[in-house]
């Protein structure tokens, strides 16, 4: 039955740790799914990011591409050449970008906007370049403003379809990060201030390269476009979230006010204000695109900041994300391993003993002696389990611990009086000397009978024990239970009551010895005899010995006041 019982245990431990082993899983594989998904969707975002970046990379080029277009178109004979190189070297920059733009956004998974910078935008810039190179063609006498604006225009075009396709990028990409989300509209916002700062001064070249009067229409689109600059510069402020708002950020956002707003667009200005007040030019085309583009340059800085510190982000992000995810499968298994090695153990150490210790506990507490009743009544309720061992073996250690508290009081009690003995008064001393200061607020009393061996060798030892029960019931009833009574010799006694004034314990002392002297007991012969007692007290000491010392001259005291008294050292 006992075995049958113990293989069961078994089956029901490995039902267990199963179970255990189960839940662990359903805990850790939810985990380790959500990391992967969250470092999955921040690589994702990082290398769309990085696609983003390389198509706002290649329309800003395009855009740039303007400034060394125009500067060729308004160059004179002796800067053409130089001018010319300068462009050829640039149209390559923005070939190789485009290329390089295509394949990435391939390799990320945009493919139609990967075609479409091949059917869209290289043909548009192939048309805005023929523009440029059919105007540059051109004699310098046969050329006029409204040619040259044309061939401007051409390359607003350009940019125009850039920008679409990188507004269809931004509206595809799948950016779930709240950190980097922001930084997706930064990069469109940033483009255009970009491309509208260079049409600042595009868009009146042509009238002040030939020193004719602005058209209205010229002038309305630089009007128009230095309030979108102003406009998309306060915005990218307020997109800026508050805690990526950086000392250089801050210092950038700035310097575009200070160089590019307050400095760069009146110079645009001026030369508007000029053309309607009829005034010659006070600045030539070269001059003022020369001068605009050195305050330009802290728009590009600022593009290149945001561009460079959203990637920054998206790199930590994605990182952060992988570092979660190994270290959520790291701590899994440790979990998984920890908790099965555990199991093992705990199955091998703890379990398997305990089973085999209930076998044995049950067979010595089955073949214990113990009272028939309580077997009885054990083996009704699952008496072959282990707690029902447990119990016959607690029932078998009551009566052992009854016993020996039996014992205990025999050995420290006096059968006489019931008092405590002098065994037991060396154990309460050892523990008052484990504290030494305890004795400073101790009170000890020695009492001794007056003349008890002449009441003994007269009446007999009879009534001599009779006499000693009597003073011992009246210390009991005029103590605390808590204070130690103390049989010392044959007709001495000891009274020890902690933290008690000597005041007190006089009073004490002094209804003791009245209740012994008004008592008396009564011989077979009908006598009434009655005893008297001595009290020494003392009240505080340094050690046992000093205290008990005081307490015997005390009682030296008493005895040779004429013995029935009280005396204090």
């Amino acid at each position: 039955m006992n075995t049958l019982r113990s293989e069961q245990l078994s089956k029901r431990l490995y039902w267990a740790m199963s179970i255990v082993i189960f839940c662990l899983l359903l805990i850790c594989i939810p985990l380790i799914v959500n990391s992967s998904q969250k470092f999955t969707q921040s690589y994702r975002t990082y290398y769309q990011l990085e696609a983003l970046r390389d198509l706002a990379d290649l329309a800003n080029k395009i855009s740039r591409e303007r400034g060394p277009a125009n500067m060729l178109m308004i160059s004179s004979a002796d800067e053409f050449k130089q001018k010319q190189e300068m462009l050829l070297e640039y149209r390559a920059k923005v070939d190789d970008q485009l290329e390089h733009t295509a394949q990435q956004l391939k390799e990320s998974g945009f493919n139609e906007l990967s075609q479409q910078i091949y059917t869209v935008l290289k043909p548009s810039l192939e048309y805005g370049r023929q523009q440029v190179d059919a105007y540059v063609a051109l004699p310098y006498d046969e050329r006029n403003a409204a040619q040259l604006d044309t061939s401007i225009l051409a390359m607003f075009q350009v940019w125009d379809n850039s920008r679409r396709l990188l507004k269809s990028l931004v509206i595809e990409s799948d950016v779930s990060s709240s950190k980097i989300a922001h930084f997706v509209s930064q990069i469109l916002l940033l483009a255009d201030l970009r491309d509208q700062a260079g049409r600042v001064v595009s868009n009146i070249t042509a009238p002040v390269t030939f020193g004719e009067t602005i058209p209205e229409q010229n002038r309305n689109r630089s009007l128009q476009t230095q309030y979108r600059v102003r406009y998309l510069w306060d915005l990218i402020d307020t997109v800026q979230p508050k805690e990526d708002k950086t000392p250089e950020f801050i210092k950038l956002h700035q310097d575009i006010k200070k160089y590019f707003i307050d400095q760069g667009i009146p110079l645009a200005a001026s030369l508007i204000e000029d053309s309607l007040q009829h005034r010659p030019y006070h600045l030539t085309a070269m001059q003022i695109s020369e001068m605009i583009g050195d305050h330009f340059a802290k728009v590009v800085d600022m593009q290149s900041y945001l561009l460079q510190y959203s990637h920054d982000v998206a790199q930590k992000e994605m990182r952060s994300n992988l570092k979660y995810l190994i270290g959520t499968i790291v701590i899994s298994l440790i979990s998984l391993m920890t908790a099965i090695s555990s199991m093992v153990f705990a199955r091998r150490h703890i379990f398997l003993p305990l089973i085999h210790a209930r076998k044995i506990l049950f067979d010595l507490s089955s073949s214990a002696k113990t009272d028939s009743s309580a077997l009885q009544s054990l083996s009704k309720d699952n008496s072959d389990s282990l707690f029902a061992g447990i119990k016959k073996l607690q029932q078998m250690l009551q009566q052992r611990d009854a016993l020996e508290f039996r014992l205990k009081n025999i050995a420290h009690s006096d059968p006489l009086t019931g008092l405590s003995n002098r065994f037991a008064l060396d154990e309460y001393i050892r523990f008052l000397e484990q504290s030494p200061s305890q004795f400073s607020q101790t009170c000890l009393m020695i009492i001794d009978i007056d003349h008890f061996k002449q009441v003994n060798d007269q009446y007999g030892h009879i009534v001599g024990d009779e006499i000693i029960q009597l003073v011992a019931q009246c210390l009991k009833s005029n103590v605390r239970t808590s204070d130690l009574l103390v049989r010392y010799g044959g007709d001495e006694f000891l009274v020890l009551i902690e933290n008690i004034e000597l005041e007190n314990a006089l009073q004490i002392a002094e209804k003791i010895c009245r209740e012994i002297e008004a008592a008396s007991i009564q011989n077979k012969a009908g006598e009434r005899i009655q005893v008297s007692v001595s009290i020494g007290v003392a009240v505080g000491a340094s050690s046992w010995v000093n205290l008990f010392t005081q307490a015997d001259k005390a009682l030296f005291g008493a005895k040779a006041k004429g013995r029935n008294a009280v005396a204090e050292a």
